[in-house]
């Protein structure tokens, strides 16, 4: 097998299928949560990735020396889980899907799908020419190709791998560097030894986010759409956040979506909507330590200014840190009392 056709599977089964898997299961819920269905969809498109992540954190967090299928068979399995719990969502989303003809119809459209193409392009000649060459990612791909290597994700208070000589000083989650455990694990199985897929996050994730705010303005208007899209797209900012491989689309992707759930929250609070925003702002505190504490803000001004009872808002933050601890959160809590002690240690340098 080459390394494109294991970049196209890795594609189709965790950002195609997991992602569809996330999306109709989120749709399914809807009628609790009564968002818009676009932006709720991608939003479990980008899940996709992201859960299959925590999938692998705990059973290598909790185990060693797990074989290789059953690693693979534990994210798996839970999507498995999750698409027969979808239900009916599954036809919410094939209605959704059916929009996509009358959507192309509108010329408005037309420079969405114009920079669609674009970024497609991007990527395809970023992938065949531009290696991994940056500090953080390549710290990120060693981490996770020393997880692939031991089979087990350990908590100690210098993350010093003595075979190699190399030492992670990052304080962050670890969903980044299982993007590349992930596609080792796979590549393991069919011998091929690869990071396209793993490098390809970077502009998977900048499309989403693009494609987010691009949903969620054209509900208001969608000239708006095409404006905001164009600001959106035209900053250095944005340019070096899609051309750089890196984890911050990735991050920044899952913070934009739980601003917009957050704002959702308060305009019409309810608990269902409250363990939602803790689901995505686990995915944020286990991408980065950045999204750990900015979500910690986010939800102080829930804590403190949610129009709801006081013991009613009390009860509530305190399933969502359940929720929050249960998407990746934990992380942090585990890295505090048994690993480097995250950011009240100082990093040691060799």
């Amino acid at each position: 097998m080459s390394e494109a056709v294991l970049f196209t599977l890795l594609t189709f089964l965790t950002n195609v299928l997991f992602g569809a898997i996330s999306a109709a299961f989120l749709l399914r819920l809807n009628q609790r949560w009564a968002y818009p269905p676009w932006p709720l969809a991608l939003i479990g498109m980008g899940l996709g990735p992201y859960l299959m992540t925590v999938m692998l954190y705990y059973p290598m967090a909790l185990w060693e020396d797990l074989p290789v299928p059953v690693l693979i068979a534990f994210p798996v399995l839970f999507f498995a889980a999750l698409a027969w719990q979808a239900g009916k969502g599954w036809s919410i989303l094939v209605d959704l899907l059916g929009t996509i003809p009358r959507l192309l119809a509108d010329r408005s459209m037309w420079f969405f799908l114009l920079g669609s193409a674009m970024i497609m392009f991007i990527t395809i000649i970023f992938l065949a020419n531009k290696p991994l060459v940056d500090h953080d990612v390549l710290e990120y791909a060693i981490q996770g190709r020393i997880f692939l290597r031991d089979g087990h994700i350990p908590y100690d208070q210098f993350r010093f791998d003595a075979s190699s000589g190399f030492h992670y000083v990052g304080l962050h989650g670890f969903s980044f560097p299982l993007l590349f455990t992930w596609e080792g694990l796979l590549g393991n199985v069919f011998g091929v030894s690869s990071d396209l897929w793993a490098r390809s996050m970077t502009m998977w994730y900048g499309w989403l986010l693009v494609a987010f705010v691009w949903a969620i303005l054209r509900g208001i208007d969608r000239w708006m759409a095409v404006a905001g899209g164009i600001a959106l797209t035209s900053s250095l900012a944005f340019l070096f956040m899609f051309t750089v491989y890196h984890l911050d689309s990735y991050r920044i992707f899952f913070f934009t979506v739980s601003v917009a759930a957050f704002i959702a929250l308060f305009r019409a609070p309810s608990l269902e909507r409250a363990l939602f925003l803790a689901l995505l702002c686990g995915a944020v505190s286990f991408i980065h330590s950045i999204g750990a504490i900015l979500t910690g803000v986010l939800w102080f001004v829930v804590a403190v200014m949610l129009p709801v009872p006081l013991l009613q808002r009390s009860k509530w933050i305190a399933y969502c840190i359940g929720v929050m601890l249960a998407a990746g959160a934990v992380h942090y809590v585990v890295e505090v009392l048994f690993g480097t002690g995250w950011i009240f240690q100082d990093i040691i340098w060799y």
